[in-house]
C-alpha cells in the first residue's frame, strides 16, 4: 500500500513494540523511527533514502515508512508523537532532502545530528571548538521549519566530539554550540547523547568495573568539564521557557542567549566568552527584573559556582556565566553552590535506632538458637533496650563456627552510611566483660571492628570506623562473639557529611518532630480497632483538643509515638 519495500511489516514492528513499553509502564512520547538513516553503516542497520522516487531502485524510502509507521501507530490509543528525520547531519543540504521529500503532517517535530556541518566542516571534534561551522545550516533549517508551523518542535538529538575523553575546552565549545542552537537554528531542545557514559564519557564517566573504567578505581563517577555546559543551560532554564532576543557588545568573543520564563517571572541569560581575555561588561538591563545569582564555570578552573552581583559582569576568559533575574515581587529557584575541594557544607549525627523510643525490638535475623527481644526493665538508667544473645561458645571451634547476628536497618537509611565517618553502637555487657565483632553488611562484610570490648556494669559506645564504606549500600549491622551477649540501647551515624535529600528529610522531620508533639505522626482508630486516618497530630486536632478530620460523630483513639489517648468528634 505504500510501496515497494515491506512498509507495512517495519510499521507493524514498531506499533507492537512501543505497545510493549507502553505495557510494562514505559510512557514514550517520542519516537524517531530511524536514527540516522541516511547512514549506510558498516554493521546492521536500516538505510532509507529521502523517498523510492529519491533514491536508488535498492534502497528504500524514509517518506513511504514514515507514513506507514504513522498509519499504524494512529491505531493505538495512546499514540506517541513522531519526529524525524534524524538525519546525520545538517550539512550539504540533507535535512531539507528528507524533509521535503515526505508529508510533514506525519511529523509532530523536527530533529537532526550534527556530526557534519558541510563546506568541509565535518570533523566532530573541530567543530566542537569552532561552533559557528553550524551557523549557516541552523539558520537556513531555523528559518525555513520554525516559522513553516511553530507547533512543531526543532530538536537537536544527538552530538559529541567522537572522542574517548574529553578536553577542558569542550565545555565552552558545547556551551557555544548550544548558543547557536536557540539563536540561529531556532532549536526548542538539545539532548546531550553521552550524558551518562561507561568509562571516561562526554559528560559524566560511568566507572564501575563492570561497565567502565575512569583511571581511578575509588572514584564511581566522573564529571568532565563538558557537564557543567550542559548544566547552564538545564539547572537555570526551565520546559516551557522561551528564547527572547537579547543585544551584546560589538565585541564576537561573547555569546549570548537569554530564556524567559513561561509565565513571565524569570530570566536566565547565559552569556559565553570564547576569548583567551576577560571581557567586562557594564551592566545587564531587563525591563521590570531585578539581579536574583550569577553561576560561573570557567576553563582549567572553578566550576558552577555562585558569584556575587560585584564580581559577575566580569567575565574570566574562556568561561560560562549565567545571570538569573526576577520580575517584582517574585523568588525564581535558589542556585547551588558546589564544592571543589571535598570539604563539607553539613554534616550530621543520625540516630539509626534507639531502643528506649521503639515499640519493638525491629528486625533481626540470627544463627543463634534465642533471638534477640526488647527488654523493658531499666538498667542504670536507660528504661528499654535491646537483648542481642550471641553464640556463647568458642567460634573458632569446629561443633560452633561462626553464629552471626544481623540487624536490619530502617529502610530510609540504606545508603546512609557512605556519606558518614563512624558508626557508634551504646552497649552493656550481659554477664561480663563481651569482646564482639562488629560491622556493617552491604554485599559482604566491608567495616568492622575485632574485638571490640563490651564491658558489664556501664554503657559503653563502641565505634566502627566506616572509611571503606564507600558504595556498599549497607543495610544490615552484623554481630558474633564468643561471649553470652550484650545488650545495645542506641546505634547512631556521626560525620554524615552532605547527605542526600531523599536521606535528610526525614532525619529533619524526625528532629522536628521531637521538639514539638504537634508534628507526631498519627493515626486515628475507631473503637473497633479500625484505622480511619494518618497523618500529622495537629492536622487531626481542634485546639480545643477535638479532632478535626472528616469522620463520623463519636469517640476515637489517637495514636503517636508518644503514646495513645481518646479524643472525641463533635
Amino acid at each position: 500500500a505504500y510501496g515497494d519495500r515491506k512498509y507495512e511489516s517495519f510499521a507493524h514492528w514498531w506499533k507492537v513494540t512501543y505497545q510493549a513499553y507502553y505495557d510494562m509502564g514505559i510512557e514514550v512520547d517520542y519516537v524517531s523511527m530511524q536514527n540516522e538513516p541516511d547512514m549506510d553503516a558498516t554493521y546492521a542497520a536500516t538505510l532509507f533514502g529521502p523517498s523510492e522516487s529519491y533514491s536508488s531502485d535498492t534502497i528504500a524510502g524514509y517518506a513511504e515508512a514514515l507514513h506507514a509507521v504513522y498509519d499504524s501507530m494512529q491505531t493505538l490509543a495512546n499514540p506517541p508523537a513522531l519526529i524525524g528525520p534524524e538525519v546525520l547531519g545538517i550539512g550539504y543540504n540533507n535535512f531539507q532532502n528528507y524533509v521535503n521529500n515526505l508529508d510533514t503532517s506525519y511529523l509532530d517535530g523536527y530533529a537532526y545530528h550534527l556530526y557534519h556541518a558541510g563546506s568541509g566542516n565535518d570533523d566532530s571534534k573541530t567543530n566542537y571548538s569552532n561552533a559557528e561551522n553550524f551557523s549557516s545550516a541552523m539558520t537556513t533549517i531555523g528559518n525555513s521549519y520554525a516559522s513553516l508551523d511553530a507547533s512543531k518542535p526543532i530538536i537537536m538529538t544527538e552530538f559529541c566530539t567522537m572522542q574517548s575523553s574529553t578536553e577542558e575546552s569542550d565545555m565552552v565549545g558545547l556551551a557555544h554550540i548550544m548558543q547557536v542552537g536557540f539563536t540561529d537554528g531556532q532549536i526548542n531542545g538539545y539532548i546531550a547523547w553521552e550524558l551518562l557514559w561507561g568509562g571516561e564519557g562526554q559528560l559524566i564517566g560511568v566507572c564501575p568495573s563492570y561497565w567502565g573504567t575512569c583511571g581511578t578505581e575509588s572514584s564511581f563517577f566522573t564529571i568532565a568539564p563538558e557537564y557543567h555546559a550542559m548544566r547552564h543551560y538545564s539547572k537555570f532554564v526551565n520546559p516551557g521557557w522561551y528564547v527572547v532576543s537579547s543585544t551584546s557588545s560589538d565585541d564576537d568573543n561573547l555569546k549570548v542567549v537569554a530564556f524567559r520564563s513561561a509565565d513571565a517571572d524569570s530570566v536566565a541569560l547565559v552569556a559565553t566568552n570564547i576569548s583567551s581575555s576577560e571581557v567586562s561588561l557594564e551592566s545587564i538591563s531587563i525591563s521590570g527584573f531585578y539581579f536574583y545569582s550569577a553561576t560561573q564555570s570557567v576553563e582549567n578552573g572553578s566550576k558552577s559556582q555562585v558569584v556575587d552581583s560585584a564580581s559577575a559582569y566580569t567575565l574570566p576568559a574562556r568561561s560560562i556565566t549565567t545571570f538569573v533575574f526576577a520580575a517584582d515581587g517574585t523568588t525564581p529557584v535558589d542556585p547551588e553552590v558546589e564544592e571543589e575541594d571535598g570539604s563539607c557544607t553539613a554534616e550530621y549525627e543520625v540516630t539509626i535506632v534507639d531502643f528506649e523510643e521503639e515499640e519493638s525490638v525491629g528486625t533481626w535475623t540470627s544463627d543463634v538458637a534465642t533471638a534477640p527481644s526488647l527488654v523493658t526493665t531499666a538498667l542504670d538508667g536507660v528504661s528499654q533496650y535491646a537483648y542481642v544473645p550471641f553464640a556463647g561458645c568458642s567460634q573458632s571451634e569446629e561443633d560452633c563456627g561462626y553464629q552471626n547476628v544481623r540487624y536490619t536497618m530502617p529502610e530510609l537509611y540504606e545508603g546512609l552510611l557512605g556519606y558518614c565517618e563512624t558508626l557508634n553502637i551504646t552497649a552493656y555487657g550481659v554477664e561480663e566483660t563481651n569482646y564482639v565483632n562488629v560491622g556493617a553488611v552491604g554485599e559482604e562484610w566491608i567495616d568492622f571492628q575485632y574485638g571490640v570490648a563490651v564491658p558489664q556494669g556501664e554503657w559503653t559506645t563502641v565505634s566502627v570506623d566506616l572509611e571503606k564504606e564507600g558504595d556498599n549500600a549497607s543495610t544490615q549491622l552484623k554481630f558474633n562473639s564468643d561471649y553470652s551477649g550484650i545488650y545495645i540501647s542506641k546505634i547512631t551515624a556521626s560525620g554524615c557529611c552532605d547527605l542526600p535529600s531523599d536521606i535528610l528529610s526525614p532525619i529533619r522531620q524526625a528532629a522536628y518532630y521531637s521538639e514539638n508533639s504537634q508534628n507526631y505522626k498519627a493515626a486515628v482508630y475507631d473503637l473497633k480497632g479500625n484505622r480511619v486516618w494518618t497523618g500529622l497530630r495537629k492536622h487531626a486536632l481542634n485546639e480545643n483538643g477535638t479532632l478535626s478530620i472528616d469522620v463520623s460523630k463519636g469517640a476515637y483513639i489517637l495514636k503517636t509515638k508518644a503514646g495513645a489517648s481518646k479524643v472525641l468528634k463533635k
